[in-house]
């Protein structure tokens, strides 16, 4: 399927009216099926669905590792994937308790949010050199190429110790981060206690909470956090950077995990 399109634009510049052609990213919806049943539908860059659809299934907490994926079909607009019945009662309790928090937590703070998700804190010792994080957002903004192209999709980028880099784009920043994950979990590389995640997307609650629930322990963006990122990224236990512009960036959580060298 194509990732983009070409429509006929005026575009006005320098005071000018031009007939020109403006390529645009697409959008699609895919909806995401297990045994049968339609867990949901997420509108996306059709590019990378299998990869899309297991990450997605591994940030949610639906899934803890590749071994309860039995088969996984993509075509056009739809995913099946047949998992063992420990997912499908997984998805279940994961339902009743989002909307028991929807419910509930109106008004309560952070750290009862942490208590009413399915999310641990991150357990990693590993380090990282600044400058090599720095390096990697290099690389996001060469590499994102439909991005150059549309200005219309975000970025993950993500990078371990032994020096696997993948790097995906969807006009969802969520999706590219699911994309990314499943892309690493389907290489087969357990390792995401010594990953770290580039995006060029806002740090909200909801990708720390995706970050968090497999285990990565450093995310850092070129855009900013929202301050229930900030405080689910201190409880879980996940290094948080945000600005990552040209040699600075802002570190709002366990600095520890940074090098100078």
């Amino acid at each position: 399927m194509k990732v983009s399109v070409k429509y006929a634009i005026s575009r006005f510049i320098h005071g000018r009216i031009d007939e020109v052609k403006d390529e645009v990213a697409v959008e699609t919806p895919i909806a995401i099926y297990i045994n049968g049943k339609r867990l949901r539908v997420l509108y996306v860059t059709p590019q990378e669905l299998v990869e899309l659809a297991i990450g997605h299934l591994i940030t949610e907490g639906f899934i803890k590792n590749l071994e309860e994926v039995i088969r996984i079909d993509v075509k056009d607009s739809e995913a099946h994937i047949e998992a063992s019945t420990t997912v499908e009662e997984r998805i279940k309790l994961h339902n009743a308790k989002v909307i028991d928090t929807v419910k509930t937590m109106c008004g309560h703070s952070s750290e009862e949010l942490v208590e009413n998700l399915p999310a641990k804190r991150v357990q990693s010792n590993i380090q990282w050199p600044l400058n090599e994080i720095f390096k990697l957002v290099g690389k996001l903004n060469l590499d994102a190429s439909l991005y150059r192209r549309t200005g219309g999709v975000h970025a993950a980028l993500i990078a371990d110790t032994m020096g696997m880099k993948i790097l995906c784009e969807d006009v969802g920043r969520h999706n590219a981060v699911d994309k990314a994950v499943g892309a690493y979990a389907l290489r087969e590389s357990p390792y995401f206690n010594h990953t770290l995640l580039v995006c060029s997307g806002r740090l909200s609650s909801e990708i720390v909470l995706k970050v968090a629930r497999v285990g990565i322990p450093i995310l850092a963006s070129i855009s900013a956090p929202t301050s229930l990122g900030v405080s689910l990224a201190t409880q879980l236990g996940v290094t948080l950077i945000g600005f990552m512009r040209g040699s600075r960036c802002n570190i709002y959580t366990h600095p520890e995990r940074l090098t100078l060298t």
